[in-house]
C-alpha cells in the first residue's frame, strides 16, 4: 500500500494522517500532536531526526461526544492499516502523549508488542494528580499570578483578581467533582479540536502502563506548577526521563529544544533494536550502585547511560555531587564524610544492589576496608563487595604495581620492567630513563621521572617520603581523610616501584565485564591530556588487537565484574606496554553503555578544555542539568580559598 493510499484510507476512518519523514518502514514511528491537532507542529522535531525510521503524524478528528479511549481506538485502526503487526513505536506531545499512551495500552491489550513509547511533555488532568502535588502546584500558580498582578495598574489588577479568583474556585470544585466537564475552564481552547481534546482529557485517568515509557520532560516549569516527570512516577513498569531545556511550548518550537527532542527519540529507538551494541542488564548485573568520593562528572554520565539502558541504578555519593541531577535513581544516599564506612553500609542495605561500582581510588579503598571489617560478621555483604572487586585472591596483583607486572608477564602481556625499590641505592644500576611510581597512587600523584643520575635523589624524595604534616592536616580538615595523618604520625613510607620508561602515545582500554569475561570494550588513544601526567581530555577511538587481547586475559585472571580500565603506552612501532589497571569506573565507561564508539571517532571528554572544537565535545545533550552544572563548578574554582590552595599546591 502506498503512503498516499494509506493516508486517504485512514482519513476516511476519522483520522488525519501525514507522512512526515521517509525511511525504513520496518522502524515506523507514529506521533500524535497536541491539543490543537496541528500535525505540522511535529515537523521541526521530525526534520531534526537522524535515525532510519519512517515517521507518520496522525490525529483523530474528535467529535464533541467522543472520549479519549474511543479516539485512541480510531488511531489504532489507522496504525494497523499502515502496519498490520508489531512491534509498534508510538509517541505524542502534550495531549497527544495521552492519546499515544492509550494507543499503546490498547495495542498491548490486543497482544501486540510496543517497542517504544515516547511521551513529550505529557500532562494528564490535574483532577487525577496526587493530592500533595496538586496542592503545591495550586500554590505555585497562585503565587505566579499574584506576582504578575501586583505590577498591573489598579483597575486591570482588580479585573485580573476577579478572573483568577473564579478560575481558582473552579479548580477547587473540580478536584472532587463527579462531572468535571461542567466546571472545566476551557478558556484557553482556541479551536474546536482543542475544546474536544480538553473535554476528553477531563475524563481520562491514566492506567499503569505494563512496560517502559520514555518521558521527554522540560527543565523549566512555567505552565503547570509541577515537574511533569513526577506526575508519571509509578505509572509504568519503568519510566525513563529525558530532560530538555525550555518550557512546555518551546519544546516543539525552539531549535535547540527541538533538536534535543529529536536526539532523545533517535537514541531511544536505536537502543530498542536487538543489535544495539551497548551494555544491557543481565541477571547479576541489573542493580548497580555507583560509589564515589570525588565530585567527578564521569559517574553522573555513567549513571544516566545505565538508566537509559534499563539498569536500576542507585548511588552513594558526597553531598553536592552532580549525581543529584540525574533522574531515575532508585536510591540516592549520602556518603558521610566523617563516617564513610557506616554510611556506605547503610546505603547498601537500603538500595540492595547486585554489584557496586567504585568511581575512584578512594572508593575502591573504602570498599576493601569494609570487606575486611565485615568478612566474618556479615558474609553476605562481604560476598557482594568481593564480587564487585573481582577475585579476592588477586587483589594484590591489582594494588601492587610490581605484582601486576608479574601477573601480566605470566599471561603473555607486554609490560615495562617493574621492580620494587627499597632505597635510592637500588637504583644505581637502573638503565635510564625510568619512572618512580608508588603503589596506590593515582591521577598523576606519586609519580616522578628520572632522566639522569642527578634526578635520582630529588625524584626519590618527592615520592618516597611520608606525607608532610600540612598536607596531612589539609586532607583531614578539607577532605576528611585520616589516613594521611596516620601515615605521617607512624612515618609510613609508600612502596616505590621503578618502571622502565616507554616513549610513545598513551593508550586506554575501557571494558565492561561479567564474572571474568569482557562483554564490551573500546580501545582509545589519548590525543590531549588535561594536564601533564593528568587524565585524558581528548581521545580517539582506535582498533588495537594487542591492547584488547591483554584486557581480556587480565579480566579473566582477575575475575572482574562491572567496569575497569587499562592504561598502556603505545610505542612508535605500534607495540603496547601495559602500565596499570584501574579496577573501577573510568571517565569513558559511558561510551560502552551508549554503544557509540566507532573506530576513528575523536571526542573531547566533558567538561572539555577551553577552546576545544565544539563539534568533538562529548556533550551530555540528554542531561542538560549536568551541562549547566559546569558553571557552578567553575565558579567554585575561582573562589579565593581554591586559588590559594592551587598556589600552595596543597591539594596535590
Amino acid at each position: 500500500m502506498t503512503a498516499t493510499l494509506a493516508t486517504d484510507a485512514a482519513a476516511a476512518e476519522g483520522v488525519r494522517l501525514q507522512l512526515l519523514k521517509a525511511g525504513d518502514e520496518g522502524e515506523t514511528l507514529f506521533l500524535v500532536p497536541g491539543v490543537e491537532g496541528d500535525i505540522g507542529e511535529l515537523i521541526p522535531a521530525v526534520s531534526a531526526m537522524t535515525g532510519p525510521q519512517r515517521v507518520y503524524g496522525l490525529m483523530p478528528v474528535l467529535p464533541d461526544a467522543i472520549g479519549l479511549p474511543a479516539a485512541a481506538a480510531q488511531v489504532v485502526t489507522a496504525i494497523r492499516g499502515l502496519q498490520p503487526a508489531g512491534p509498534y513505536r508510538v509517541g505524542g506531545y502534550s495531549f497527544g502523549a495521552l492519546l499515544a499512551l492509550e494507543v499503546a495500552q490498547q495495542l498491548r491489550a490486543a497482544g501486540e508488542s510496543v517497542e517504544a513509547l515516547f511521551l513529550i511533555e505529557g500532562v494528564y488532568d490535574e483532577r487525577f494528580w496526587p493530592r500533595k502535588m496538586w496542592v503545591r502546584a495550586l500554590v505555585r500558580r497562585t503565587g505566579w499570578q499574584l506576582g504578575r498582578i501586583v505590577r498591573m495598574r489598579p483597575l486591570a489588577a482588580i479585573a485580573e483578581i476577579r478572573l483568577r479568583g473564579v478560575r481558582l474556585l473552579r479548580r477547587l470544585v473540580r478536584r472532587n467533582a463527579k462531572t468535571p466537564d461542567a466546571v472545566r475552564d476551557v478558556a484557553s481552547a482556541e479551536t474546536l479540536s482543542a475544546l474536544y481534546a480538553y473535554r476528553s482529557m477531563a475524563a481520562y485517568q491514566p492506567r499503569t502502563y505494563p512496560g517502559t515509557l520514555t518521558l521527554i520532560a522540560t527543565s523549566q516549569d512555567r505552565h503547570f506548577g509541577c515537574d511533569v516527570a513526577r506526575l508519571w512516577a509509578g505509572l509504568a513498569d519503568r519510566v525513563v526521563v529525558q530532560r530538555v531545556d525550555g518550557d512546555h511550548l518551546a519544546i516543539v518550537r525552539e531549535p535547540a529544544a527541538v533538536a534535543a527532542v529529536a536526539a532523545a527519540i533517535d537514541h531511544g529507538l536505536a537502543m530498542a533494536q536487538p543489535e544495539w551494541p551497548g551494555v544491557r542488564p543481565r541477571p547479576g548485573f541489573e542493580r548497580p550502585m555507583i560509589l564515589t568520593t570525588m565530585r567527578w562528572y564521569a559517574s553522573a554520565r555513567l549513571a544516566h547511560a545505565l538508566i537509559e539502558a534499563g539498569f536500576e541504578v542507585s548511588a552513594c555519593r558526597p553531598r553536592g555531587h552532580v549525581l543529584g541531577v540525574i533522574d531515575g535513581l532508585t536510591a540516592d544516599s549520602q556518603l558521610n564524610r566523617l563516617w564513610r564506612r557506616r554510611s556506605l553500609v547503610a546505603a547498601i542495605r537500603r538500595a540492595q544492589p547486585d554489584i557496586i561500582l567504585p568511581d575512584d581510588e578512594r572508593a575502591l579503598a573504602l570498599l576493601r576496608r569494609v570487606h575486611e571489617a565485615v568478612r566474618i560478621s556479615d558474609p553476605e555483604l562481604a560476598a557482594l563487595i568481593g564480587r564487585s572487586l573481582g577475585d579476592t585472591a588477586q587483589w594484590t596483583a591489582v594494588t601492587s604495581r610490581a605484582g601486576l607486572a608479574a601477573t601480566a608477564r605470566d599471561l603473555g602481556v607486554t609490560v615495562p620492567d617493574t621492580v620494587v625499590v627499597a632505597d635510592p641505592a637500588g637504583l644505581a644500576d637502573r638503565p635510564l630513563p625510568y619512572a618512580l611510581k608508588t603503589d596506590g597512587s593515582w591521577g598523576g600523584r606519586g609519580v616522578a621521572f628520572v632522566h639522569s643520575a642527578g634526578d635520582v635523589r630529588p625524584a626519590w624524595n618527592s615520592v618516597a617520603n611520608p606525607p608532610s604534616l600540612p598536607r596531612a592536616l589539609k586532607r583531614l580538615l578539607v577532605n576528611f581523610e585520616a589516613a594521611p595523618l596516620a601515615a605521617w604520625a607512624r612515618r609510613v613510607r609508600p612502596v616505590v616501584n621503578a618502571q622502565g620508561f616507554v616513549d610513545g602515545r598513551e593508550g586506554i582500554v575501557t571494558a565492561a565485564c561479567f564474572e571474568g569475561q569482557v562483554t564490551r570494550l573500546v580501545c582509545l588513544q589519548v590525543e590531549e591530556a588535561s594536564e601533564p601526567r593528568g587524565p585524558a581530555a581528548v581521545i580517539s577511538v582506535i582498533d588495537h588487537p594487542q591492547m584488547a587481547s591483554a584486557a581480556r586475559v587480565l579480566v579473566e585472571r582477575l575475575g572482574f565484574t562491572g567496569f575497569c580500565g587499562f592504561d598502556f603506552m603505545i610505542a612508535p612501532t605500534g607495540e603496547a606496554f601495559l602500565l596499570e589497571i584501574n579496577a573501577r569506573v573510568t571517565p569513558t565507561c559511558h561510551l560502552l553503555v551508549e554503544g557509540l564508539s566507532p573506530a576513528g571517532r575523536v571526542l573531547a571528554l566533558f567538561p572539555a578544555p577551553a577552546g576545544t572544537d565544539p563539534a568533538i565535545v562529548d556533550q551530555p545533550c540528554r542531561v542538560p542539568a549536568l551541562a549547566r552544572s559546569v558553571g557552578s563548578v567553575l565558579a567554585r574554582r575561582q573562589r579565593r580559598s581554591a586559588r590559594i590552595a592551587r598556589r600552595l599546591r596543597i591539594a596535590r
